[in-house]
């Protein structure tokens, strides 16, 4: 394969990576006067416990620039976040590794 053709298959499949973000539907950022200071990426599929004691769990978060890395967190993660479209609520998804996003809340 050419240099040109390599080239062309690497822009076409950033293309194509690059568009699969969260939507703006699914999409959160961090709550006023809130902060991701203290978390960290997960060094595998297994992030331990915190100082208190309390699991943490490796998460992907689904936030307004795009996928976070995974990230080790809390159960307590949406209580730091704010989903961007108004009607929405934040929620964890079971997967490897868990998936933090916003859905529609049916209230």
């Amino acid at each position: 394969m050419t240099w040109r053709m390599s080239g062309a298959l690497g822009a076409a499949l950033a293309a194509v990576l690059l568009s699969c973000g969260p939507s703006e539907d699914e999409a959160m950022k961090v709550r006023e006067g809130s902060n991701l200071d203290d978390i960290v990426e997960c060094p595998g599929l297994y992030c331990g416990f915190d100082g208190q004691g309390q699991s943490l769990l490796c998460a992907e978060l689904l936030m307004e620039y795009g996928r976070s890395p995974p990230l080790c967190v809390d159960t307590r993660i949406c209580e730091r976040m704010e989903c961007l479209k108004q009607g929405r609520r934040c929620v964890l998804f079971d997967g490897i590794p868990v998936q933090v996003r916003c859905i529609k809340d049916d209230d």
